[in-house]
């Protein structure tokens, strides 16, 4: 009996902290102010669940939260449609990404895309970071944890 108790308790905690993981649909006005809000720098990713390169790079993410979550906020962006919410929000918890999720509710893609910068053509994955009116950004998978590490430390050197 005692053993069933604690799988139960442990199924039920489970089960809240999936939840705790939300996705929050934003329009095109609420994902750019994200590039400015918040005390500390932002890194703002761009993903899709269909997106091969994202879903690689995503434990880089989870391992970067562990060494920077104390200095750096982590956003991570789908690109997937509304319909598949569902679908996004079992990513994050397979993967265990952290941080704020959102899904953009955007009639006009490339008018949000020219909006976060006229330079990028929407290709994921892509990566911000984000700080006030800093920006610096990558175009590619973070193939290696390394080079996420590294693309984060250099820009908190240049803060310092």
């Amino acid at each position: 009996m005692k053993k069933l108790s604690v799988i139960w308790i442990t199924a039920l905690l489970l089960c809240l902290s999936l939840q705790a993981q939300e996705v929050r649909l934003v329009n095109d006005a609420a994902l750019l102010k994200c590039f400015n809000e918040g005390e500390k720098p932002r890194i703002i990713n761009f993903w899709a669940t269909w997106c091969k390169p994202c879903m690689e790079e995503m434990p880089h993410f989870v391992k970067a939260d562990s060494v920077f979550g104390h200095q750096i906020d982590f956003v991570f962006v789908s690109f997937d449609r509304v319909k598949d919410t569902a679908r996004v929000m079992q990513k994050i918890a397979e993967y265990k990404i952290p941080g704020e999720h959102l899904l953009i509710r955007s009639s006009d893609i490339g008018n949000l895309i020219d909006a976060v910068d006229s330079s990028w053509g929407g290709a994921l994955p892509t990566t911000w970071i984000a700080h006030e009116q800093y920006r610096v950004v990558r175009q590619e998978a973070f193939e290696q944890f390394t080079d996420l590490k590294r693309f984060i430390e250099t820009y908190l050197n240049r803060k310092e």
